[in-house]
């Protein structure tokens, strides 16, 4: 399935339940406490004060990559974004003129497959919590478009992603919905390929709970088997088969690669 079919999908089914991404988005990190997660960690996140521009990918309502650029990349002046669901983008456009003040900044309502790109390459780019929406070739071909065309030389890319897949308890409900995230170490290995080096990694274990029913539609939305099994009483008891004492931990990683030439 590829990246433009999945929203299209999304689409259909934010229709059907009368829910937009943001309000299930929104309720679904409000079962987690990965945004304190997030914050906590800041420090341990590289300084990238050479970076003047930026780009995020799928950047949603896009708190976590405001956080990130303010404490990381405090010199950024252009900020650039890429997102397709519409009430993401009116509060994100909303929302930078107050978090970022004095930045020019840009949102195009798009999938990523509709956008041409940046007119001139930029000097990072972001993409938070939006792997699983490429195949493994997509992926791929996304890293060396990255490197060849988009980036500056000695630019930066910065990625979260789940990162225990295998043995993380917080993935198995997505395996079960048909939408498992990548493998972490294939990411890695298709960025060495395309020509990144690894300058910086760190996990942020965090936990969900899972018997919040505000965030089942986000679960709903973000599967890949039929509709009609995809019902909440369906979600609901595999969460509760999967996760029995209500808790799931989870397991995410944020990496930095600098372009190598």
């Amino acid at each position: 399935m590829t990246v433009a079919t999945i929203h299209n999908y999304m689409k259909i089914l934010s229709m059907a339940t009368d829910d937009s991404y943001f309000k299930m988005y929104q309720a679904f990190l409000k079962s987690t406490n990965f945004r304190e997660v997030f914050a906590a960690n800041m420090n341990n996140f590289p300084k990238l004060d050479s970076v003047r521009s930026c780009l995020s990918i799928g950047t949603g309502p896009g708190e976590d990559e405001v956080a990130f650029m303010k404490h990381c990349a405090p010199n950024i002046s252009k900020f650039l974004a890429v997102e397709p669901d519409h009430e993401s983008v009116e509060h994100l456009r909303t929302s930078l003129t107050t978090s970022l003040p004095g930045v020019e900044s840009q949102v195009f309502e798009t999938t990523l497959q509709n956008w041409e790109g940046p007119s001139d390459p930029v000097d990072l780019i972001l993409m938070f919590g939006v792997m699983y929406y490429f195949e493994a070739d997509e992926r791929l071909e996304l890293f060396k478009k990255l490197h060849d065309r988009w980036l500056t030389s000695g630019g930066y890319v910065a990625i979260i992603s789940e990162s225990r897949t295998e043995s993380g308890s917080g993935e198995k409900i997505f395996e079960r919905l048909g939408k498992p995230s990548p493998p972490w170490r294939d990411m890695e290995t298709d960025l060495q390929a395309a020509g990144f080096n690894k300058l910086n990694a760190h996990e942020m274990p965090h936990q969900r709970d899972v018997t919040d029913e505000s965030s089942l539609r986000f679960y709903q939305y973000s599967g890949r088997i039929g509709v009609s099994e995809m019902t909440l009483d369906h979600i609901r008891n595999v969460l509760r088969e999967l996760y029995p004492n209500g808790k799931a931990d989870a397991f995410v990683t944020l990496a930095v690669f600098g372009r190598m030439n």
